[in-house]
């Protein structure tokens, strides 16, 4: 793209929640807001007023079907469970029966009714404390908005005039990712949306870059200006000059997937001088799986359990989880899955915002609420040794502080088997990991990796309670160090721990898929790691042209830092000496925090 303006180029700090870059001219997301009135019914046309608007729930109903079974992409099955939710919201919940009773109690037309029944739904799920769950309101505002959409017999809000430009909006709805990619925009801009919103996982589905946290949209951009949004490095570039124009332009090509790769890449990522490193995958949707096989993982090293849930206070059942846990155990086969158990609150549990904690990260939630209060963890250990049998499937508990969870956690397992036992169902054998993330599970180690079959490491918690900073707090956000001293040496500790206990230890999160960290894993001693889909073809790249000769000289050197910003220089300097063709461009141009 040509940059013809002379205004001076800006930059914005944002959250990347989709990998890749994409640069475009500004449109913002088309549509008028929807103007509400309320029509006082006489008794006689309320019988027909509930009949048009169960005819627009029918309609409402065929459409979500219809996108459900139908994505433009090879793999479908993202936006069948997605919009399997809008169906699951409009057909097992109770807002279709609550609009009608607003119908009939109060006299009053759908539309209005519609409005006031989904705007206690929102108010309420606002109110939750945990983001995941938070976000989810876009899902039941999507439901009304196709439901309003059928009663008014309004066209689309969304127009298809977004072929290469990036798109601005304060949020947007699944539908809106779905419609909107039909049209093949450069990337996403918005004010909301984090991480697992359903949005996000969208956007990374279908790969398009997408930025996020941006405020004051309308003040920031303008309809047409030039715009790269950076999704690795997370930034916005407005008016860029020319040379960032030039250097972006080589960007994109790096996270440009080939449509010639081979179905599935059979291969094991190795460094130059024959170290295998397995490369998993995390997914929250189980259909992910397949294409990550297809860029070469093998099996799935983090599905978060509680992507399951699909609204709070829905926690699926014995059989529902039985029967998503073997559609993912199938696709992967031998390679295996490991199931994180529930990381929920007691919010998230009981749909019950009223109750939710002032500080829910350091409160009862992930393995104290499972033990405090084991009913659904119960349920949850049954079906995955249901699940398990004939079928690869590891549990892995989170947020483990000590031993004694992890022995807790074995009589209830243990009860739970014998219990299966007696009443004569056949069950498997799955292997129990620890998730360590917070500051005395690393302490611990040592001692938490004697009673379990394999740890596993959660990088983005443990950066955030070793250093007391909260990830998600703009105003923080310098004190969030990647690269503190005291992260690595955390690091260093549990591969030890791992090493001498002589089990695996599998690396999750953002550390595990960025090309800048990962060979400073790799040089720590981590052989196995678990990224995010679209991260997996450029991490095996890096991995093939790297040696462990070289990085044992690197760590050397880090070892020595006593700041991030030195081992930030440190690795940069060494990267830019022996592999600077193994990065995308401009990644070691960045910071890296």
């Amino acid at each position: 793209m040509q940059q013809t303006a002379t205004k001076p180029e800006r930059r914005i700090p944002a959250l990347a929640v989709s990998r890749g870059v994409g640069i475009g001219r500004v449109v913002f997301l088309q549509g008028e807001k929807r103007h509400f009135f309320r029509i006082d019914l006489e008794e006689s046309q309320i019988d027909a007023e509930i009949l048009r608007f169960r005819s627009a729930v029918t309609e409402c109903t065929l459409q979500l079907n219809e996108i459900a079974s139908h994505d433009p992409h090879d793999s479908n099955q993202p936006v069948a469970s997605i919009f399997g939710v809008h169906l699951l919201i409009i057909e097992e919940s109770s807002l279709v029966e609550k609009i009608e009773s607003v119908i009939r109690d109060r006299g009053v037309n759908a539309e209005w009714s519609l409005k006031v029944v989904t705007d206690k739904y929102l108010a309420k799920q606002n109110s939750v404390a945990d983001l995941h769950f938070r976000e989810k309101y876009l899902d039941i505002e999507d439901v009304a908005e196709r439901l309003m959409t059928a009663l008014i017999g309004s066209p689309s809000m969304v127009q298809l005039t977004y072929s290469g430009a990036v798109v601005v909006a304060r949020e947007l709805r699944p539908s809106a990712i779905l419609e909107i990619n039909n049209s093949n925009p450069a990337a996403l801009i918005t004010e909301r949306g984090g991480w697992t919103s359903h949005t996000s996982i969208l956007a990374r589905e279908f790969m398009l870059p997408m930025a996020s946290g941006i405020r004051n949209l309308e003040r920031t951009f303008s309809h047409g200006d030039c715009v790269i949004v950076d999704g690795v490095n997370g930034q916005v570039i407005i008016d860029p000059d020319t040379d960032t124009l030039a250097h972006y332009d080589k960007i994109t090509a790096a996270y440009t997937v080939s449509n010639d790769l081979p179905d599935v890449i059979s291969e094991k990522a190795t460094t130059l001088d024959g170290v295998e490193i397995a490369i998993r995958a995390n997914v929250d949707i189980p259909e992910a799986y397949q294409l990550a096989r297809h860029f070469g993982a093998e099996g799935i090293g983090l599905f978060r359990s509680e992507s399951l849930i699909t609204r709070p206070g829905k926690i699926p059942s014995e059989d529902e989880q039985i029967l998503a846990y073997n559609q993912m155990a199938e696709i992967v086969g031998k390679a295996g899955v490991k199931i994180r158990t529930f990381d929920i609150g007691f919010d998230q549990l009981t749909g019950d915002g009223l109750s939710s904690e002032l500080n829910p990260s350091l409160g009862l939630r992930s393995i104290r609420f499972s033990l405090q209060d084991s009913t659904y963890f119960r349920t949850q250990i049954r079906a995955i040794f249901r699940a398990a049998f004939k079928q690869s499937i590891d549990i892995v508990l989170p947020m483990i502080s000590g031993v004694s969870e992890i022995l807790q956690s074995r009589t209830i397992i243990d009860e739970e088997r014998a219990s299966l036992a007696r009443e004569g169902i056949e069950i498997g054998s799955p292997k129990l990991g620890a998730m360590i993330e917070v500051p005395s599970g690393v302490f611990t180690a040592r001692e938490i990796a004697r009673r379990v079959d394999f740890l596993c490491l959660g990088t983005n918690d443990l950066v955030q309670y070793l250093l007391a900073v909260d990830r998600d707090n703009d105003s923080v956000a310098d004190w969030y160090q990647t690269l503190h001293p005291a992260v690595i040496r955390a690091i260093s500790e549990v591969i030890s721990a791992a090493k001498s206990a002589g089990i695996p230890l599998l690396i999750c999160g953002e550390m595990a898929g960025s090309a800048f960290y990962v060979p400073l894993l790799i040089g720590l001693g981590a052989r196995e790691l678990s990224m995010n889909v679209n991260s997996i073809h450029q991490i095996r790249r890096l991995i093939s042209g790297i040696s462990l000769s070289h990085l044992n000289e690197l760590i050397e050197r880090v070892k020595t830092c006593e700041t991030a910003d030195e081992t930030e220089t440190v690795l940069r300097e060494h990267y830019l000496a022996n592999w600077a063709d193994l990065f995308p461009p401009g990644l070691l141009n960045s910071k890296h925090r």
